[in-house]
């Protein structure tokens, strides 16, 4: 019996050997269907490029993209180049903002952030006080004080910009543009209307004014954008606001004290021709945007347009300073000041800063006094400035009182009229100079003696 049992098992597993179909890894219990070595070449073919079709075709695997079209908005807007590239521009810049944002807009959100850790500055606003307006003509050195304050005094301090949400000028500003709000009104509203639109119609960065440089600009104007219809509006709100204020007494941004800064006018005006006489001063021809600004601050007894270069610079020069005399008589402005034997610390003082009951950021009083108040007259910043900002006439132009006669240089003047000679030499003794060291001065520059003083830039 166990002899039948073991030949059953044996034919069994014969049956199975001749029957068993497992190319698809399953019993196939058909016994019509040949084994697999005896099929048609022409299947094995079929069934052997099918696998490798299969195996071959691209699989879904994460790593690999996506189709466009199985792609949501928003994956396809990611992998986007643009986008993949601009982030790397995008994230220093909205860092940028968040920087400004915080430390002048929302310093108390730095603090509550901090618990207290941090106590910046608090924020200044549009009509919160400032400590110092120093405001001077063009080429006066204007730049190299404001480098003096800043790097010297730590103080806050713009040049031609008084915007506190962006620049951090929260302790003052040094500007020539600023003096309008000491201008008075021209003798009728056209003349005033054609002087702004003389300004906002014809904007040119090379003259130190923007809008920008005053707020932010109530209309939502674009920084992205240098000029459009936006910041045209926004230019005359500001001229509409400033030209004149101080006379009127309603400045929109207030300075606790304002200070007339001056350099030898003929240094300045030899500064000036360099910048605005195309073509040196015989051609007589002065830069447009120069005649802009000209025209619509000073055009009441003047024809700038007729003048020679030397002649339109020096009526310009002339009318300015006047006009920051006047507002001194009248007490808008505290006092004025010589470049050229001045320290940053004595601008410091007559600003209010080193005395505590006039200073407006209390920490500043501190700061300055142990700066400038120490006794050590070796300090930097107890130093006469040196010009070391924006030099532009090394000696290229050099000026006599005979330039400034009628006659010469494209003047078209009787030949030897002295109204502008007498004009700056009016300027000399108003701020202390002595006019006869200009004729000293041709005198030693044909010797090669003479040397570079500061204030020559805009």
């Amino acid at each position: 019996m166990a002899k039948a049992t073991r030949r059953r098992k044996e034919q069994s597993a014969n049956s199975n050997d001749g029957h068993t179909n497992k190319d698809d890894g399953q019993s196939n219990t058909n016994t019509n269907t040949p084994p697999s070595s005896s099929r048609p070449p022409e299947h094995r073919r079929d069934k052997t490029s099918k696998t490798s079709a299969t195996s071959s075709s691209p699989t879904t695997s994460p790593s690999q993209p996506k189709h466009p079209d199985d792609m949501t908005l928003l994956e396809v807007f990611l992998s986007h180049p643009l986008v993949k590239v601009g982030k790397f521009f995008l994230l220093p810049y909205l860092l940028y903002l968040s920087y400004y944002s915080l430390l002048l807009q929302h310093p108390h959100h730095l603090s509550t952030l901090t618990l207290n850790i941090l106590s910046p500055r608090p924020a200044v606003g549009v009509h919160s006080p400032r400590q110092l307006l120093i405001v001077a003509p063009p080429s006066s050195g204007t730049v190299q004080i404001q480098k003096e304050l800043k790097n010297k005094l730590h103080l806050e301090m713009g040049h031609e910009t008084s915007d506190t949400a962006w620049n951090f000028v929260r302790d003052g500003t040094v500007s020539w543009f600023h003096g309008i709000r000491f201008l008075s009104s021209p003798p009728s509203n056209e003349d005033l209307v054609r002087s702004f639109t003389a300004i906002c119609g014809n904007y040119t960065e090379n003259m130190g004014f923007h809008p920008a440089a005053y707020r932010v600009p109530e209309n939502r104007c674009s920084y992205r954008s240098k000029w459009d219809d936006c910041w045209r509006k926004e230019c005359y709100a500001i001229l509409i606001e400033e030209w004149g204020c101080a006379t009127r007494g309603n400045c929109e941004i207030g300075f606790r004290t304002t200070l007339h800064q001056v350099r030898n006018p003929m240094r300045t005006l030899e500064s000036l021709a360099v910048k605005f006489c195309v073509g040196g001063l015989d051609s007589g021809v002065v830069r447009e945007e120069f005649l802009v600004y000209a025209r619509a601050m000073f055009s009441k007894g003047h024809d700038f347009g007729r003048y020679s270069c030397i002649e339109a610079v020096g009526y310009f020069l002339v009318e300015y300073q006047n006009v920051m005399i006047e507002a001194r008589k009248r007490g808008e402005i505290a006092g004025f000041y010589r470049i050229e034997d001045t320290s940053a610390c004595d601008v410091a003082e007559m600003a209010g800063f080193l005395d505590e009951y006039r200073v407006v950021y209390k920490p500043n009083y501190g700061k300055i006094k142990k700066i400038c108040g120490n006794g050590d007259d070796g300090v930097p910043a107890k130093r006469v400035v040196e010009q070391k900002e924006n030099r532009l006439n090394k000696d290229m132009v050099k000026l006599s009182w005979k330039d400034l006669r009628g006659g010469i240089h494209a003047s078209r003047k009787d030949v030897g009229d002295r109204d502008l000679e007498m004009k700056v030499r009016g300027l000399f003794r108003a701020f202390g100079y002595d006019e006869k060291q200009i004729a000293e001065e041709i005198i030693m520059a044909q010797d090669g003696k003479v040397g570079e003083s500061p204030g020559d830039e805009l």
